[in-house]
């Protein structure tokens, strides 16, 4: 998604940047590298600013927030779609709810989901 804000996230900090229209999104993630623990809450937090809809990339093995879950923090009207690296059984937050959804595995075709999830919700065909 052209211009979309990203974020990596680490125990004691938070990185942010733009992805470049038309770049990939494995190349862009690979940029972020290897940020150690995860803060997700935090990280959503700092950076989540009224944007149209939220994807966090993530091993989904959140610290404890006592602000709650990362997507507790992004308005329920606002789509947050997670993707899990790493496949863990119990997740950062509740999805398969209106809005909350997660999604295993990371390839650049799979943020094509989001449209097509997008698309249903406002009933449109794929095509149109």
């Amino acid at each position: 998604m052209p211009g979309a804000q990203t974020t990596g996230t680490s125990l004691d900090r938070a990185v942010a940047g733009s992805i470049p229209a038309g770049e990939s999104v494995l190349k862009t993630l690979d940029r972020f590298g290897d940020l150690g623990g995860t803060n997700t809450t935090e990280a959503v937090r700092r950076h989540y600013r009224g944007h149209d809809r939220v994807l966090i990339v993530t091993d989904e093995q959140a610290a404890y927030s006592h602000h709650g879950d990362p997507t507790a923090q992004v308005p329920a009207r606002v789509p947050v779609y997670t993707r899990n690296l790493a496949g863990y059984r119990a997740g950062h937050a509740p999805s398969g709810t209106a809005n909350r959804h997660v999604f295993g595995g990371l390839t650049d075709a799979a943020f094509r989901l989001v449209s097509l999830l997008e698309a249903g919700r406002d009933a449109r065909w794929p095509w149109q």
